[in-house]
């Protein structure tokens, strides 16, 4: 029921156009109102937007979000890719920032981790780009790109980061699609509500800053299901992670 809701308003009129604003504080009540056992939710935005790669050549790369980013955290990891391989390096590589002092610009670099899930990362080059904040905007420098994602016959980076505000907009040329198909939704039992531990001494809480994973799923040799409107259209795809709270049983 949740996730039927949730692409009820993804394919609204509210999304997929130009100028196209994610409201958040109406979809938490999408959420909320799916179900009357619901008590509550915790819902993370991410924005991604797609890459698309030149093989075999030197290439320099300049994305834009449209939408201020989030920094996480000064230590670095707050915008994460998909695996891709560039000339010289025999690994699958993935891009990600560090940000300077004045929290304005930042760095890139590339990384490996031994799998997906790893929080053990190996930085292989610094200094391959850069990132602005502030603009939500990532330049790569010229980089000789192997193979990355493959989307419609298409090789492509996909790219994510979180935003400063959770109302995401469509800025300009940005076409604004919301990505059910990469979001999760998860059910946690509300012992408070429910009745199962009313002084809430056992309660275990949701994280509303999680930031999971360093990398993103996918690279090379993986198909995925593309939500670009256009073979020629920029777009920015807002995907989601919520965890409802529920007290009762429920019918999703």
């Amino acid at each position: 029921m949740v996730q039927n809701n949730a692409s009820k308003y993804a394919e609204s009129s509210e999304m997929n156009k130009y100028g196209a604003r994610f409201k958040y504080s109406k979809f938490l009540n999408i959420i909320d109102q799916s179900n009357e056992s619901i008590t509550s939710n915790i819902t993370t935005i991410y924005i991604r937007r797609d890459i698309r790669a030149v093989l075999n050549a030197f290439a320099e790369y300049q994305i834009g979000f449209g939408n201020e980013f989030h920094i996480k955290s000064m230590g670095g990891y707050n915008i994460k890719s998909s695996a891709f391989r560039v000339a010289g390096i025999m690994d699958d590589v993935y891009i990600s920032d560090i940000p300077n002092t004045n929290r304005i610009s930042g760095s890139l670099f590339l990384f490996t981790v031994p799998s997906i899930a790893s929080q053990s990362p190996t930085i292989i080059k610094r200094n391959v780009g850069s990132i602005n904040y502030k603009e939500g905007i990532i330049t790569i420098n010229p980089i000789n790109i192997q193979s990355g994602m493959q989307k419609d016959g298409q090789t492509v980076i996909e790219i994510s980061a979180c935003p400063l505000s959770n109302d995401v907009i469509g800025l300009q040329d940005l076409y604004l699609q919301l990505d059910i198909n990469n979001s999760s939704f998860n059910t946690v039992v509300d012992e408070i509500a429910s009745g199962l531990d009313p002084s809430g001494s056992n309660y275990i809480t949701s994280s509303s800053y999680a930031n999971g994973n360093l990398v993103r799923s996918g690279g090379r040799n993986a198909d995925t299901q593309t939500t670009v409107a256009g073979a020629s259209t920029p777009s920015t795809s807002p995907s989601t992670s919520t965890s409802a709270s529920t007290s009762g049983a429920s019918s999703y």
